[in-house]
């Protein structure tokens, strides 16, 4: 198992891909193509998730320290970086802690604050973990997360999940993800990020609402916020306008 494991595709100036609670890399399969006919592409897992060491602690600098590794295993000084969900704390962090490294950002389906619905839900899917089962957990991903015309033509079955079914997960790390993004919250540092900064937002995130991008957009000086359709996985659901959004604010003077 490798520190932190990544992947790269592409030529050009360097983008990191990061993802949400999930953590892998392959969250952005749909999307890596589309930008690498423009840029270098780099997409990793997070500690302690696919094919990454874990690490002393889940935490959300424990990722910003990895995207670091892999940028100084790639020799770039400074990168362009997209979080996505999760991610987008990441890059909040990165372009907070180490705006050096950072070259424009972009914040998609994130948040600047969790309330009081946010950490209900959280709360909720956590008790949906362990007491009912992974299956479960991640049957109520699926169906939350995705747009319900893409969820019909690419996930829905002829019959109702099986809610109990046994399916690879590790719950502790699992759960311990949710506690870490529950405990991140600097939403009144956001004012100082200096770079530019676009915001994504999809109209019909059930997981988290639009109005959590546009309060994001609102505390960020030089941000531009975008709405799309898609359900809070939109990258997957609409890769082409996810893809277009991004490299034409990556790409414009």
């Amino acid at each position: 198992m490798n520190a932190v494991h990544y992947e790269r595709q592409g030529e050009g100036r360097a983008i990191v891909l990061i993802a949400g609670l999930g953590g892998l890399g392959a969250f952005w399969k749909p999307v890596v193509p589309l930008l690498a006919r423009h840029f270098r592409v780099l997409t990793f897992d997070h500690p302690g998730v696919g094919r990454s060491a874990p690490p002393a602690a889940q935490t959300i600098p424990s990722i910003a320290a990895a995207v670091l590794n892999v940028l100084d295993r790639e020799s770039i000084g400074a990168a362009h970086i997209v979080g996505h969900s999760t991610g987008s704390l990441v890059a909040q962090t990165l372009g907070l802690d180490h705006p050096g490294r950072c070259d424009r950002l972009v914040l998609s389906g994130g948040w600047a604050k969790p309330d009081r619905r946010f950490r209900d839900l959280f709360a909720f899917r956590r008790y949906l973990l362990e007491r009912v089962g992974p299956s479960a957990y991640s049957a109520l991903s699926k169906i939350g997360g995705y747009d319900g015309r893409w969820y019909d033509r690419h996930l829905a079955a002829d019959t109702s999940p099986d809610f109990d079914a046994a399916i690879p997960m590790d719950v502790e790390t699992v759960a311990s993800r949710i506690d870490m993004l529950l405990a991140y919250e600097r939403a009144d540092e956001l004012a100082r990020l200096e770079q530019d900064v676009l915001v994504v937002g999809a109209e019909d995130d059930f997981i988290i609402p639009y109005y959590n991008s546009a309060d994001l957009a609102d505390r960020i000086p030089r941000s531009q916020l975008e709405k799309v359709d898609g359900g809070h996985f939109f990258p997957q659901v609409a890769p082409d306008v996810f893809a277009m959004l991004v490299s034409s604010f990556l790409e414009r003077t």
